[in-house]
Formats: C-alpha cells, sequence, structure tokens
C-alpha cells in the first residue's frame, strides 16, 4: 500500500555521429596490444554492423558463424523473438569475421564449432573454450581515447539508426536486431 511507482527511464540511448563513430574506430587502430584491440575491434564492429547487444555478441561460437552462407545466427538473446535470428552478412562484416578468424586460427589453431568468437583470457585471449566474460575495461579505455561519452549499448542504437536512415523497413529492423522498444525505434 505505501510502495512508491519507480518512475520509467526517459533516457533510451542515443546513435553515435559519424564523427564519434570514427574516432572510436581511430582510436582501436591506434591501440597498442595487437591481441586485445583484436578483440574489441571486433566486438565493437560487430555491434556497429549487426546492432546485436553484449551478451549476444560475447556468447557468439564460431558455430553460429557460417562464413559460406555469410550467416551470423544469434544464440540465446535478450528475448524469444531475438534467439535464433539470423543476421546477414554485408561485405563489411563478412571481410571483418574472415579477418578475425585468420587472426583466430593463428593463435588458436583452428575456428571449432564449440570456441568462442571472443575468448577469454586476461591480459589477452588464452582460452577459446569460454567466452570472453568482460569488455568494460577495454570499453572503457577505448571511449577515453577516442574522447567519446557513450555506453556500450549505444552500439546498438548506432546500428538502428543507420539502418532506419537508409530506409530499412520497421519489420526487416525487427527480424535483424530481434525485440526493439518503441522508443528505440523511434
Amino acid at each position: 500500500p505505501k510502495v512508491r511507482k519507480l518512475e520509467e527511464r526517459k533516457d533510451v540511448g542515443k546513435a553515435l555521429s559519424t564523427e564519434e563513430e570514427t574516432r572510436l574506430l581511430n582510436a582501436i587502430t591506434e591501440q597498442t596490444s595487437p591481441n586485445r584491440s583484436q578483440t574489441i575491434d571486433t566486438f565493437v564492429r560487430v555491434a556497429l554492423l549487426t546492432g546485436m547487444r553484449s551478451g549476444e555478441i560475447t556468447g557468439l561460437t564460431w558455430g553460429q558463424v557460417d562464413l559460406a552462407r555469410r550467416v551470423v545466427t544469434v544464440g540465446k538473446a535478450k528475448s524469444i523473438a531475438g534467439t535464433g535470428r539470423q543476421v546477414p552478412m554485408n561485405g563489411e562484416l563478412f571481410a571483418l569475421l574472415s579477418a578475425h578468424a585468420d587472426w583466430f586460427t593463428n593463435r588458436f589453431g583452428a575456428t571449432k564449432p564449440d570456441h568462442f568468437l571472443l575468448p577469454y583470457g586476461k591480459p589477452t585471449p588464452s582460452d577459446p573454450t569460454k567466452p570472453i566474460t568482460d569488455v568494460s575495461g577495454a570499453w572503457d579505455a577505448l571511449r577515453k581515447r577516442a574522447a567519446v561519452r557513450c555506453r556500450l549499448h549505444d552500439l546498438r542504437h548506432t546500428a538502428a539508426t543507420k539502418m532506419a536512415e537508409k530506409g530499412v523497413p520497421e519489420s526487416t529492423m525487427l527480424a535483424l536486431m530481434g525485440h526493439m522498444s518503441r522508443a528505440m525505434l523511434e
């Protein structure tokens, strides 16, 4: 009876400007640790190109990445609608994942279906049988170097905004990104 209703959050996030996105991507290429930069580079670019959530990306295995068919199949997602959805690879995503597969093969010997795309290990990736557990340190350092103020989830908003600006129908955006709130779509 005396429970106060919580206010609904009104900050649904923001999309990065083209300048902010460029600064972020340039800051990745300026990183000195090749193995660490490979992980954050792949993570950030996959997020920007697909609109996938952080947990969907960190949970990706090579069995979900079909380079021959050029499709990424999302595993467990936040919503039922998002789980199992297939995201087609455009040329940029295909090139990124192909290069990442080469790096992965050189580092771990093979891209086995049960190996994680972004393997566990600190300070550098060392165990492909476990997923990376936390990108916040690398993400915070990257944002600082790039002088960009945003949340990790804003990469998803950026992908959605780019799709909308290119005239992608709402139904296609929903299918590619899984569940989205009306506020995010707007």
